[in-house]
């Protein structure tokens, strides 16, 4: 290879597992995280040389760990506890922050340190038994997946506001209702009726759902008719006035990814084929406040900053892509990136390589192991195009982009994600009083019914506001005019027209 970048990052293996390669009744995390490392280290062609290279562990943090107890405990030191499980140690052991950005962050970051030779050779690694532990609690089994260490980490949690103390108190306590205020609002700047809408989030969610076909481990494999999508059967009851069980991240999985990165320089050394490795060639991240605090509600900003600026420092447009699995929750995080990519010429089920996290399942913080997985898979069947990733955090709070490419690509990353993004908070009135217009709003549902609506205001003087409007109300709200009374708690709303 002429001009050979022997600093440059590149990815040599990638394992996945399920309850397909990991046996036992209760399997913990750290059992699929070491079918995943393992399947890594075999997937390099170079096993045994790769392990003992090994100086870095990056564990992605577990929904037991992100303030979603199940009650089984996790051990101490969660990085050093997967990594012995799956044959390797390491002197540096990160535990990730709470997030789906993580995943893309974290391979940002190592990436970038072993351009910059502040890491030889690393395992990020991602695992959850969330399927397992549901079980468990249904069938009144008590697991304990504690390990004790006294290792030292370097543990990333932050204190990253993903919900406001005002959303809560207004009763957005859950990602379905708080991802149903951007599917609304996207709803009423597309001026769609909500039959109109399901239409758009069902035709996507559909053809999502042909790609879990295609890979080995997807928790919810088969197709899902557009009309089969919006009906009752196979569990699918509504959640929100928008969203049905279907339409949303299905996260009871059993589930472990792990992909194993060096330099260019050191695969080389090491014997690693080159028809294994894939390249990054551009990197971005980017962070909002809360959903109610944001100048645009019914699109992500920050996902508008950061796939323009990855594929930038690619030194490619969107256009030229192959390969694309965007972070997929809920189907207004999938829209958010086709309207910023502006590739008419895609194919909605093209936005996805696994199927996403309604169909292949969403592990927690950790979905984006297997996007980066199909993505490498992807390459190496065909890497005459680039391919892009997205992960995304929170109710689209935070993002991480990557580009990825088969051979050395034409410019040389830089070894920094872009982050030049910054948003600019609206302050929200904390008395709000009189006459305001509905920019968005959600109804929880229930077996007896949805229940009263949280909404997200433009008061007279131009102001954001949040309140609720108690009672069922079966008019759309959308545009609506409500008067607005504060309250100590709550501000409340009733219907004017």
């Amino acid at each position: 290879m002429a001009n050979f970048d022997a600093s440059a990052p590149v990815i040599i293996g990638v394992g996945e597992s399920s309850r397909k390669t990991v046996a036992g009744e209760w399997p913990a995390p750290r059992d699929f995280a070491a079918a995943a490392i393992k399947a890594a280290l075999d997937d390099t062609g170079q096993p045994q040389a790769v392990a003992v290279a090994i100086d870095t562990i990056a564990a992605i943090r577990t929904f037991e760990d992100s303030g979603v107890s199940l009650g089984t405990g996790s051990p101490d030191n969660t990085p050093e506890a997967f990594g012995a499980a799956g044959g390797v140690t390491a002197k540096r052991l990160i535990y990730a922050d709470v997030g789906g950005q993580s995943p893309q962050a974290m391979l940002n970051e190592l990436a970038g340190d072993i351009m910059h030779g502040a890491c030889e050779m690393a395992v990020l690694v991602g695992a959850e038994a969330t399927g397992t532990a549901k079980r468990a609690r249904k069938a009144g089994v008590t697991l304990d997946w504690r390990l004790a260490s006294d290792t030292p980490f370097d543990n990333r949690l932050s204190s990253f506001p993903i919900l406001s103390r005002s959303e809560i108190r207004h009763g957005i306590i859950s990602m379905p209702l708080a991802y149903s205020l951007i599917e609304n609002a996207r709803r009423m700047a597309l001026q769609l009726g909500g039959d109109a809408y399901a239409l758009q989030m069902t035709a996507l969610w559909s053809a999502f759902s042909i790609k879990a076909d295609t890979r080995n481990h997807a928790q919810f494999p088969g197709f899902r008719s557009p009309e089969a999508l919006q009906g009752d059967d196979n569990g699918n009851y509504p959640l929100t006035d928008i969203y049905r069980r279907w339409h949303v991240a299905q996260d009871a999985v059993d589930l472990g990814g792990a992909v194993i990165l060096t330099s260019a320089g050191k695969a080389r050394e090491l014997g690693v084929p080159q028809d294994k490795w894939v390249w990054l060639a551009g990197a971005a991240e980017a962070a909002e406040p809360p959903l109610s605090e944001r100048a645009l509600i019914h699109q992500s900003a920050a996902l508008d900053f950061a796939i323009p600026a990855a594929l930038d420092q690619a030194g490619i447009a969107a256009t030229d892509l192959g390969p694309v699995d965007i972070y997929s929750c809920f189907p207004c995080a999938v829209f958010a990136a086709v309207d910023s990519m502006q590739d008419a010429g895609r194919a909605l089920g093209d936005y996805t390589l696994t199927g996403g996290l309604s169909f292949f399942g969403g592990p927690g913080n950790g979905y984006g192991m297997y996007n980066i997985a199909a993505m490498v898979d992807a390459l190496r069947r065909d890497g005459s195009k680039p391919a892009l990733v997205t992960a995304n955090g929170g109710v689209m709070s935070k993002q991480a982009v990557g580009i990825y490419t088969a051979t050395q690509p034409r410019i040389a990353w830089s070894g920094d994600a872009a982050k030049g993004y910054s948003a600019t908070p609206r302050v929200l009135d904390d008395a709000p009083q009189g006459k305001a217009r509905v920019r968005s709003f959600v109804r929880p549902a229930s077996k007896d019914g949805f229940g009263p609506a949280t909404l997200l205001l433009e008061t007279e003087g131009g102001a954001r506001a949040i309140a609720m409007m108690d009672g069922l109300v079966d008019a759309d709200l959308s545009n609506a005019v409500v008067h607005v009374t504060p309250g100590e708690k709550r501000h409340i709303a009733t219907f004017i027209g």
